[in-house]
């Protein structure tokens, strides 16, 4: 996501690239994932280890499925969930006024128009992670 994030573009365009690497790394993931669970002599060859734990990253569902199939604990590292779930586990407040989103590249100081795109780009929020979480 990091990749162009120094060129200059419309908000616009830039959310529709966004859009597209999401759903192109999502399919990518997703496929991956789905190999794996697929995977029968390696996930026999997993079960057969005598594991404790999973360690995964939330952000990726896949861990947490492999920890249910396996019958272990799923145990999280992340500084952050996905889509917000920290914030609403938590009820901490993260008013769009003043704290940037993730994708919008402000600054806590921001302009009018600035702040209304840091809406949009909440807004657009579950959508996105509809997009990436659904097929999982």
């Amino acid at each position: 996501l990091g990749h162009n994030v120094f060129e200059k573009k419309p908000f616009l365009q830039y959310a529709v690239q966004i859009y597209k690497r999401i759903k192109k790394d999502s399919a990518l993931l997703f496929s991956a994932c789905s190999h794996l669970l697929h995977n029968q002599e390696l996930m026999a060859s997993l079960a057969g280890s005598g594991f404790d734990a999973v360690l995964t990253d939330p952000f990726l569902p896949c861990g947490p499925i492999v920890a249910l199939y396996l019958e272990l604990p799923a145990v999280f590292f992340s500084n952050a969930l996905p889509c917000g779930l920290d914030l609403q586990g938590t009820h901490c407040p993260s008013p769009p006024s003043y704290v940037p989103r993730v994708l919008s590249l402000n600054s806590d100081h921001m302009t009018f128009l600035q702040r209304v795109k840091n809406m949009l780009i909440l807004a657009s929020e579950g959508f996105l992670c509809n997009m990436v979480y659904s097929p999982y």
